[in-house]
Order: C-alpha cells, then sequence, then structure tokens
C-alpha cells in the first residue's frame, strides 16, 4: 500500500507541477512585458543553470542523507516563489533571479523524485517495474504540459498574467502531493565525512570509477542540453513565421503530447535494442530534425519537426537514461548520481544556449539550428569513438586473460 500511494502520488505531484500555463507564451512574455528578445532569454535560462550547476548535486546529496518526501516538499515551494518573482519581473535581472528560484526548485526535484520511485519499488522487490513507472510519470508530466499549452495559449490574449496565476494555483496543488508522500525504507548511510567531499567522491565515482554510468551521464549531458535549446527555440521559429500567440499552445502542446506518448511507451523497446544503440539512434534523430527544421528556410515542415526534436526525443531517451543509473548505483547515493547527470546538463547547457543566442540573433533563427546539428554531430562522433575503442580495449583484455588462462592450464 506504502509503494502504491508512493505512485500514485508522485504521478499527481508530476502532473500538476507542470501544468506550466506559461510555457507556451514565455518568449511573447519576456518581448511584450519586459522588452526582452530570445538571446536575453537565453540568458535568464542560463542563470537558472548556473544555479543547477551549483545546487544539483548538493540537492542530491541531501535528498541522499535526509528524507526525500522533504525535499520534495521544499523543491516545490521553491518553484512557487520563482513564479511570483517571474510575475514581478520587469527587467532581465528580475527575469533571471526568478530563474534562478526555479532553478533552486528544479534541483531540490529533480533526482529525488527518481529516486523516490526506484527506492519505494526496491522496497518491495519491484524494482523490474521502474523504466515503465518512470516512464508512465514522465509521460503523465508532458500530457500535463501539453494540455496547460492549450489553455495558456488562449488565456494570454485576454491577460498577460493570467497563464502565470494559474501556474501558482496548480503548484500549490502539487504541494500537497508531496506533503502526504511516504518516506520509503531504503539504505542510508549516515556521513562520515565533510558533505562536500562526499559529493566530490560521489560525483568521481559516476564520472569516473564507472565507465558504463560516465557514458550515459556525458551523452545525456550532450544531447539534452541541445534538446533543451530545440525546445525553446520552438517559440522564436512562430515569431519569425508571423503566427499569432494565441496558437503558440496548441502547436507546443502536440509536441509535448507526441513526448508524452514516447516517454510512456519507451519500455516497449525493452530487449529489442540495447541502451547504447537506442541512444545513439535518438542522437541521429536529434541531428537529422535540426538540418531538416532549418533547410528549405522557416515552414511548417519546420514546426513539425521542432515539435519532435524538443520533446518527443526526450521522451524517448530520458526513461532509458534514469534506468540505466539506477541499475548501476546504490540507494545510499543514487540520488546523488542522479543529480550529477542533471548538473552535467546544466553545465554543457550555459555555453550552448549562450553560443546559439548569439548565432540567432546574427544569423536568425534556421542557423542556430545548423549550430545545434553542428554541435551534436561532432559530440556524437567523439563520443562513438570512444566507445569503439574502450570495446576495442575490452576485447583485446579479455582475450589476454583467455590466453594466460590457456597457458596456464
Amino acid at each position: 500500500m506504502r509503494v502504491e500511494k508512493n505512485i500514485r502520488l508522485l504521478e499527481r505531484h508530476a502532473v500538476f507541477m507542470n501544468m506550466a500555463f506559461v510555457i507556451p507564451v514565455i518568449m511573447p512574455f519576456y518581448r511584450d512585458e519586459m522588452g526582452l528578445n530570445f538571446r536575453d532569454f537565453l540568458l535568464g535560462e542560463a542563470a537558472f543553470a548556473a544555479t543547477v550547476v551549483l545546487l544539483e548535486v548538493p540537492s542530491g546529496w541531501l535528498s541522499d542523507v535526509w528524507q526525500r518526501r522533504w525535499v520534495m516538499v521544499l523543491g516545490t515551494l521553491m518553484q512557487m516563489l520563482g513564479y511570483a518573482l517571474l510575475m514581478a519581473a520587469d527587467s532581465l535581472a528580475m527575469a533571471a533571479l526568478s530563474q534562478s528560484v526555479i532553478g533552486i526548485g528544479i534541483s531540490l526535484m529533480s533526482g529525488t523524485n527518481s529516486a523516490l520511485l526506484y527506492d519505494s519499488l526496491l522496497s518491495e522487490g519491484r524494482e523490474g517495474e521502474y523504466r515503465m513507472r518512470e516512464g508512465r510519470r514522465g509521460g503523465l508530466a508532458l500530457y500535463s504540459v501539453a494540455g496547460a499549452s492549450i489553455v495558456g495559449g488562449f488565456l494570454y490574449a485576454y491577460d498577460h498574467y493570467l497563464p502565470l496565476i494559474l501556474s501558482l494555483i496548480t503548484q500549490a496543488i502539487a504541494l500537497c502531493m508531496a506533503w502526504q508522500m511516504v518516506e520509503p525504507e531504503r539504505h542510508r548511510v549516515a556521513a562520515q565525512k565533510h558533505p562536500v567531499a562526499d559529493m566530490i567522491e560521489t560525483a568521481r565515482y559516476a564520472l569516473h570509477g564507472h565507465a558504463e554510468v560516465g557514458l550515459i551521464i556525458v551523452f545525456s549531458a550532450v544531447m539534452f542540453s541541445a534538446t533543451k535549446v530545440i525546445m525553446w527555440s520552438q517559440q522564436p521559429y512562430y515569431m519569425a513565421m508571423g503566427l499569432s500567440e494565441k496558437y503558440y499552445g496548441l502547436m507546443m502542446a502536440a509536441g509535448f503530447v507526441l513526448g508524452g506518448l514516447s516517454s510512456h511507451h519507451s519500455h516497449r523497446l525493452d530487449g529489442k535494442f540495447g541502451t547504447i544503440k537506442s541512444l545513439f539512434f535518438v542522437w541521429g534523430l536529434a541531428v537529422a530534425v535540426c538540418i531538416g527544421a532549418a533547410a528549405g528556410g522557416l515552414g511548417w515542415h519546420g514546426v513539425v519537426l521542432l515539435m519532435i526534436g524538443g520533446t518527443c526525443i526526450y521522451g524517448m531517451a530520458q526513461p532509458r537514461v534514469s534506468e540505466a543509473i539506477n541499475r548501476h548505483v546504490g540507494s545510499e547515493r543514487r540520488a546523488t548520481v542522479l543529480s550529477t547527470q542533471s548538473l552535467c546538463v546544466s553545465m554543457l547547457f550555459i555555453p550552448l544556449s549562450w553560443a546559439m543566442g548569439e548565432v540567432s540573433e546574427r544569423f536568425g533563427i534556421g542557423a542556430t539550428h545548423y549550430g545545434l546539428a553542428g554541435w551534436l554531430g561532432i559530440a556524437g562522433l567523439s563520443l562513438a569513438v570512444w566507445c569503439y575503442r574502450r570495446n576495442r580495449r575490452a576485447k583485446l583484455l579479455a582475450l589476454q586473460d583467455e590466453l594466460l588462462n590457456a597457458t596456464v592450464t
């Protein structure tokens, strides 16, 4: 009963937290209420990412040594405060401050929610359900964004602040969901060294000592930093096409539904494709999406491709990334390693968003997508070469061991 209660509350929390009615009109809001452009918006997002860089691993460590449910409560409260500050923002500095506070909330919840779900299932020996449950939770979150996007786009036409007000109301409901969660039984080790040393040791464990985990973390950092820029580039693309803001929500909602479906059903590929092959497939798809959206100028083909690139690829890849990390890491450091993964995404997003903002300002939104394709292509090729060399070395070592054993016998 305790496990089922947590599963239901985590799903409901994801639904209400992601009813962000302001998402489909955030760029028009920046333009109309603060006089800011896409480059300024990406600078605000960089402030958000910088906050995550500073707090992602410490918040994961806090979740590992404290109760996860209280971390979820605190994270929800901080995100509500960030949205309240955005309502009062009238400049880039205020917008960046609100994004930073939202970043604190996201840092506290990311990794904690996945770890809470996995630990809840593990307490009853049901960890085999994790991929399906995590995919369903992620899918519900994207469906929620989709529904809120449809409403938010039309609300903006009546009052620019209505989407923010409704977002705060749904986050208050999410706070009630977090408050009711039950802390699962898990192996929790009391800190025996300085917290900073403990966090550094765990990050080193993930990025250096365990190659499989390190590869997944690096992959997700490159991929998800790019898909985040792709998602936010949709609204400038619509602006360049001259589309009315009331339709933004409908188009972004379609993308979020596609992302929700891909996340919800990604577990159906289990056993058919390995983790590495699946991740490199979505990588190639992301490159194709960026090139296709930029080729031939602005048009509806680009709208469809950006829907796929912004959320569908993330929906396919995120549950597999999260499950791979959970499978390789113990509960005593699970949230910290998951937070390390999110940390790396934010670390790469900061320079990438700045660079793509400059490209957009100087050469247009189409050039931004060509730039993202180049970034993904070069980084993906580098990782593929690393994987090939690592596998080749492993095979050589195995062959040497086999020959040595044969010689001894």
